[in-house]
């Protein structure tokens, strides 16, 4: 009896440090990528974030299909391990996985209950929804998958809500020692996308609430990447399995269990449902259930079948899916005023519209960018001059959420390969910087009539000075003026000159994005005149 006990004792305490384990690897995990998608002084090295991100399924496979290469292959990894232990991916490396256990604690504190117990499976809908995911990528591309991808869901709440909170705290901090004479710190100025913030907190407020009350309900029945990894765990080679010859029918295991698919009268497990959180193994008092070779490889004659007339989850499913269609308005953002010189009449400005908008450069087209971009918003977050910004309309209802170049906020800065170095999904491709110099992603269009220079006959020339090719230059206007005129061989489309232009509402240059991606000629580099040698050089 001694032995039984100091047995059982121990199998307690490995079970409970696989649960341990398995928290600790979720909260770091979790942890980094916050601080990757919120690390706006570029604190965390580049190939750090890269190894992140290899993990992340749905990112890695776009990846590996947009551009077979190593760096797309984390996947293949995670295949493997489901194949060995079922959705290990879902309870240890999604970061909306983690973010649903910490509401789903918090619910069963304020509830004073545990999950409700076996509930009906439902995979009618949940791998419907991976087949229209499946089938609009290879007909539209992302168009799903963005909307419903845990890891773009849990990066853009976090870049449009969560951070914001955090660049107040920095802006007042670096207020506060500037006062004291100590410049370590330095002011973040970030504007909140509205539409950013209202789609993102609108979308992950939703999934914690159902988690609240529903345990891993979104993980069963939407998520495309669960789906997948549901139904590759069926075949995996370990499972969790209930010994119904030493079950004493307590039914702890039934009510910690997330999912909903433990039905300890039945000593069953739907494992296709399982997130392999261990709870159940970690709880159970008799050491009753285990993760084993499947049945097909240690047979139980005890095993029996669940009762398919059990009692289904409180919430309608149907309902759900009808209830992700009720997402608040979406607002534009709208133009930042702050700074500007030159108001004008609007009746008297020259009325224009920009027809195409820009996609980040290495992303080849806009057709293309839209179908491969999951809007994870890993971009967005470290682009540091911010010129990257949700799209609400920009590329049409298909492209909300994604990246587009918003020359209001910000321009592409000509020696920053940042958005192509950090995409998950290889939407945006690679570049060398030299490369990259030569992405044409849009051409500046110049409407003399709005120019100051011409209206009011006052110098001004900010667009020029800004132009890292110097496409647009300063020509012979009148007297001693002098008017911008744009070489569209050599100009990037970077918007340095439209973020540039003092003018308002309407700015005198604005960039009409390409649809594809152009390659622009190098700017002339004009020989240096060598200085003769003398006495006295300087």
């Amino acid at each position: 009896m001694i032995f039984q006990r100091s047995r059982l004792n121990e199998y307690k305490y490995k079970m409970k440090t696989l649960r341990t384990f398995r928290i600790v690897i979720s909260l770091t995990l979790t942890v980094l990528l916050f601080f990757i998608f919120a690390d706006y002084y570029r604190l965390i090295p580049q190939h750090l974030s890269s190894k992140l991100t290899y993990f992340q399924l749905i990112p890695s496979l776009l990846s590996f299909i947009n551009y077979v290469s190593p760096e797309g292959t984390g996947f293949i990894l995670i295949i493997i391990l489901t194949l060995a232990a079922g959705r290990i991916y879902c309870s240890f490396i999604c970061p909306l996985g983690f973010s649903q256990d910490f509401f789903i604690r918090l619910g069963n504190m304020f509830l004073k209950k545990k999950n409700s117990g076996y509930s009906e499976s439902h995979y009618i809908i949940f791998y419907s929804i991976l087949f229209i995911s499946v089938l609009t990528f290879f007909t539209s591309g992302t168009v799903i998958i963005l909307w419903l991808d845990p890891f773009s869901i849990f990066g853009r709440f976090i870049t449009y809500t969560a951070s914001y909170p955090l660049i107040e705290v920095n802006n007042g901090l670096a207020s506060f020692l500037i006062k004291k004479n100590v410049f370590s710190v330095h002011s973040l100025n970030i504007r909140p996308s509205i539409a950013g913030l209202a789609f993102s907190l609108s979308f992950f407020s939703l999934i914690m609430v159902l988690s609240f009350f529903r345990g891993r309900l979104y993980c069963n029945l939407i998520c495309p990447a669960g789906a997948m990894l549901s139904i590759i765990s069926k075949f995996s080679l370990f499972k969790i399995r209930i010994n119904h010859e030493n079950c004493i029918q307590c039914g702890k295991c039934e009510r910690v269990c997330k999912s909903g698919c433990i039905d300890y009268n039945k000593s069953f497990v739907d494992t296709a449902r399982c997130v392999a959180c261990f709870n159940c193994i970690s709880l159970c008092p008799n050491q009753s259930i285990s993760m084993t070779l499947p049945a097909f490889f240690k047979k139980d004659k005890n095993r029996v079948p669940p009762d398919k007339n059990k009692g289904s989850a409180a919430i309608s499913r149907l309902n759900f899916l009808a209830g992700l269609l009720l997402l608040p308005r979406i607002l534009s953002p709208k133009d930042n005023n702050e700074n500007v010189l030159y108001y004008q009449d609007p009746g008297k400005q020259k009325q224009y519209k920009r027809i195409s908008y820009s996609s980040p450069p290495g992303s080849v087209s806009i057709e293309l960018f839209n179908r491969r971009c999951t809007a994870c918003s890993l971009c967005i977050s470290a682009c540091p001059t911010y010129v990257l910004q949700p799209a609400v309309l920009q590329y049409g209802l298909h492209g909300i959420m994604q990246p587009y170049m918003d020359f209001n906020t910000g321009f592409c800065n000509y020696d920053c390969t940042l958005c192509s170095d950090i995409c998950p999904t290889d939407a945006i491709k690679k570049q060398t910087l030299a490369a990259k110099r030569m992405i044409q992603t849009g051409k500046s269009v110049f409407i003399i009539e709005n120019c100051v220079t011409y209206t009011n006959g006052t110098d001004c020339g900010a667009c020029s000075e800004h132009c890292p090719t110097k496409a647009v230059h300063m020509v012979p206007f009148k007297k001693s003026l002098v008017i911008p005129e744009v070489n569209t061989e050599i100009c990037t489309g970077c918007g340095a000159c439209e973020f540039a232009c003092p003018v308002r509402p309407l700015k005198a240059i604005y960039v009409e994005g390409n649809e594809k991606h152009l390659t622009a000629d190098l700017p002339e580099v004009k020989e240096k005149t060598p200085v003769k040698d003398s006495e006295f050089p300087f």
